[in-house]
């Protein structure tokens, strides 16, 4: 398959204008297209590769407090999206050992997809900003990012990943939405969900996967989002990480990656305090099931903080493929949905994907 004339010209004024190294800066490489705030021209030439455009229906006059955390929590993941995407595909153009592709019409192809992935990441970024200045509110502004991978294969399985989170994530968003009477802006969230869908089916076949993962994909909280995306950014580099009135968890570490089997999995977390035998849960949100809440075993302890600790994973009995998020509770529950786990969680999320 050969490229588009526009496409070539772009990865080829990329390359040229950062005057690419062998191995990539990665924190330092800055956003494509002016990012945030590009100018017209840019923003065309952006659509083009999107295939598509910036949505142009009108705005509600108003929006509650919940829908501009929804606003700001969006830019700040798709700004994310951005940087990682510029970054896989400026790795991929420039041949960097791991992201050498030796098939000529594979890697155009997966260089055409990944053009537009770009683009189309841009352009959500750009309208939730937009979203935000229309209510007068200060748009979420990039930070600087490393992303612990250094191949091809690596960083799919990333992509995966995040796109499964922002896909759980976003349904959450569309709740919250609704439950603020800011209705008028759940259609857009539903169309992105779809396009964030395609593109994970894309990157599951690139993994030698079937494309649909479940019937019903897992569903999240919009604050393990906003959690895990810190993972990837460089401490002090967000000028406006504050303003999103969004909880930040302390980290869940899952040493065991589950096969698709019932077993025991070994998570690990570091706590500010001794733990002294006080009872944690495991609780796991997959699917659109009721959370499962499996007690945690403690395995040991360094300096009575850093703590090893074992659950279940009830693989075969509730069918847990595609994406789990698992949080370390301070109760048992029972838990009627994932935003009351939320409410409940001491560290977290631990994501974990079978099949």
């Amino acid at each position: 398959m050969q490229l588009n004339t526009h496409i070539i010209h772009l990865v080829l004024m990329i390359a040229h204008s950062l005057a690419i190294p062998n191995i990539w800066p990665r924190a330092d490489i800055p956003l494509p297209d002016g990012m945030p705030n590009p100018s017209e021209e840019q923003l065309k030439k952006i659509q083009l590769r999107a295939h598509g455009t910036l949505p142009n229906t009108p705005l509600p006059s108003k929006i509650s407090k919940d829908g501009i955390a929804n606003l700001q929590l969006i830019a700040f993941n798709e700004l994310f999206e951005v940087a990682f995407f510029n970054e896989l595909l400026l790795n991929i153009t420039k041949s960097v050992p791991g992201y050498l592709i030796p098939n000529p019409k594979k890697r155009d192809f997966i260089i055409e997809s990944l053009v537009a992935i770009l683009a189309q990441e841009e352009l959500h970024a750009l309208t939730a900003n937009q979203g935000l200045e229309h209510f007068k509110i200060e748009p979420i502004e990039p930070c600087r990012y490393r992303f612990p991978v250094s191949d091809f294969d690596a960083a799919i399985a990333l992509a995966v990943t995040f796109t499964d989170l922002i896909i759980a994530t976003f349904q959450d968003v569309t709740v919250r939405f609704a439950d603020n009477s800011d209705v008028d802006l759940t259609r857009v969230i539903a169309a992105t969900i779809g396009n964030e869908g395609e593109q994970q089916g894309w990157f599951r076949v690139n993994q030698g996967k079937i494309p649909s993962e479940l019937p019903t994909l897992t569903t999240g909280d919009v604050n393990f989002a906003f959690t895990a995306v810190q993972a990837f950014i460089i401490p002090g580099s967000c000028p406006n990480l504050d303003d999103i009135a969004l909880t930040t968890f302390k980290p869940l570490d899952i040493l065991t990656p589950p096969e698709p089997k019932t077993q025991f999995i070994l998570v690990s977390w570091e706590s500010e305090y001794k733990v002294k035998g006080d009872k944690l849960w495991l609780t796991y949100m997959d699917q659109l099931n009721i959370p499962i809440v499996e007690e945690l075993k403690i395995v040991s302890t360094k300096d009575g903080k850093k703590v090893i600790a074992r659950a279940l994973f009830p693989y075969h009995e509730k069918l847990m493929n595609g994406l789990t998020i698992a949080a370390v509770t301070k109760r048992a529950g029972p838990f009627a949905s994932v935003n009351d786990v939320a409410q409940e969680t001491l560290f977290g999320p631990g994501l974990i994907i079978v099949n």
